[in-house]
């Protein structure tokens, strides 16, 4: 019994000691701050690792921009012992003529047959698959070497030696009198969807009477195709036979919108050079600068820029340009966004106060800054939402709208004065009358609180290819008025 009881007191002694090891229990207050650190480890790693991704994207952009500019370089040299090797030839050349004046013409006439046989073969290096094309390029890769290699002008299309008023009628559509053929409105899209510019010429050479704006089920027409597929001679083809550049799909997505995400830079300047409408909108409100953006094509953002994209278009998610150039993680594109807006601001601030001699104190905008094309149509309507600010302007205080015309090519201009395109402004259907009865520029402004309503009629210009920019900011002038203003570009 004794023994039991000693064994029993024994192991309840060990018990206690193992328990009197055991670290007292962590309070809910130490729990909580270990949570937050290591919930401030993992942030400050995710940020370590974010900033050496950025670093390495930046390196890596750097690095194929070094090897753009070196590639760049040995093809001009190139060109250029290419050039030098052939302006010898050519003075070899006309010293033999001197020497031998017999045989000049037969040299002439055999010059004069060689350019008429280039320039039957050369349209065909614009096509991918037609037969006959495939048939004279064999042709001639049968007979010997009679001129310089192709030459890369920038556009899909590579040309063989050619003068300068030849590439503008190539340009034109009016480089060749090729015999027409009829297609099927089918094998017309396939065409213009590959990119055979031979055939779709011929096409619409002949006398088949198509419908240029034909839809698929989804929406996609043949500019659309064209447009998608970066097909620039194609396209020109196309619009020279009047085709609707700022045809849509049923989401709304426009010719503008696929070439911009596309990064096809030919074929924006094509499009937008030809009346696209720079700000159009899919049903999810994003535009052609949106998709370029979020793709990170900075050559394209800054042509949209220079046509006038509106920076400040808010898509169905309430988003900005802005905000998909950082998403893209793209500096350039992130850098050429921010830097626009500031300087439309800055230029409109500055036209205002030279406008009034300084005598006007700006304060804050009542709605983002808005651009306009007049080429894209007379009427322009914005909504936006007004909140009165919290102390009440002093007496003599009020809003004033200004409407700017501006040039964004180069360097932005704005003007408050000379000829003005602006006929009526409507604010929750109440015309704003102008301050001024010879000058359309600036008017009075008297928003609600909430949504409001803005329309402006402008005069019909549509061959203008500047746009028409709305920024309206609240502002003091001298000793009477705050006021809104208003930027608009033509």
């Amino acid at each position: 019994m004794d023994i039991d009881e000693k064994q029993e007191r024994g192991a309840s002694e060990v018990e206690k000691s193992d328990k009197s090891d055991e670290p007292p229990p962590k309070s809910k207050e130490e729990l909580l701050r270990e949570q937050r650190e290591e919930e401030q480890r993992k942030r400050r790693e995710k940020l370590e690792e974010e900033e050496r991704r950025r670093k390495e994207r930046i390196e890596e952009e750097e690095r194929k921009k070094k090897e753009r500019i070196e590639e760049a370089q040995r093809e001009r040299k190139a060109r250029m012992e290419e050039q030098q090797r052939y302006a010898e030839e050519a003075r070899k050349s006309k010293a033999e003529s001197i020497a031998s004046p017999d045989s000049t013409e037969d040299r002439w006439k055999d010059k004069k047959r060689r350019r008429r046989d280039d320039s039957e073969s050369r349209v065909f290096t614009a096509c991918d698959d037609n037969q006959d094309s495939q048939e004279t390029v064999e042709r001639s890769d049968k007979t010997p070497d009679r001129g310089p290699p192709s030459l890369n002008l920038g556009v899909e299309l590579k040309l063989d030696w050619m003068t300068l008023e030849d590439f503008q009628k190539h340009l034109n559509g009016e480089d060749e009198n090729l015999s027409p053929l009829a297609l099927t409105p089918g094998e017309l899209r396939e065409a213009v969807k590959n990119g055979n510019y031979l055939a779709v010429k011929r096409a619409l050479s002949s006398k088949e009477d198509y419908n240029l704006d034909q839809e698929d089920s989804s929406g996609m027409s043949l500019t659309l195709l064209a447009a998608a597929g970066g097909q620039d001679d194609v396209l020109r083809l196309l619009i020279k036979k009047g085709v609707k550049v700022n045809a849509r799909q049923k989401n709304g997505t426009t010719a503008l919108m696929h070439a911009a995400e596309k990064n096809f830079l030919t074929t924006v300047a094509i499009l937008l050079e030809a009346g696209a409408s720079v700000n159009a909108q899919t049903l999810g409100g994003e535009t052609a600068l949106m998709k370029a953006c979020k793709r990170g094509n900075a050559d394209v953002v800054r042509l949209l820029l220079e046509y006038g994209a509106d920076c400040n278009i808010l898509s169905k998610h309430k988003n900005t340009a802005l905000y998909y150039a950082k998403l893209s993680n793209n500096l350039m594109v992130y850098d050429l966004i921010k830097d626009h807006m500031q300087t439309l601001s800055t230029v409109a601030e500055e036209t205002i106060r030279a406008y009034f001699e300084t005598r006007l104190a700006l304060l804050e905008p009542v709605f983002p800054l808005a651009c306009h094309r007049l080429c894209e149509g007379p009427d322009f309507s914005l909504e936006f939402n007004y909140k009165p600010p919290q102390h009440t302007p002093g007496e003599g205080s009020g809003i004033l709208l200004f409407i700017f015309h501006a040039n964004f090519l180069n360097e932005i201009t704005a003007r408050l004065c000379g000829p003005c395109s602006v006929h009526a402004v409507v604010l929750n259907d109440k015309f704003q009358l102008p301050i001024f009865l010879d000058s359309h520029f600036i008017y009075s402004f008297s928003p609600v609180q909430g949504t409001n309503k803005l329309f402006i009629r402008l005069a019909e210009s549509p061959t203008a290819k500047s746009p028409t920019t709305v920024m309206p900011q609240s502002s003091l002038p001298g000793q009477r008025l705050p006021q809104e203003f208003g930027l608009s570009k033509n």
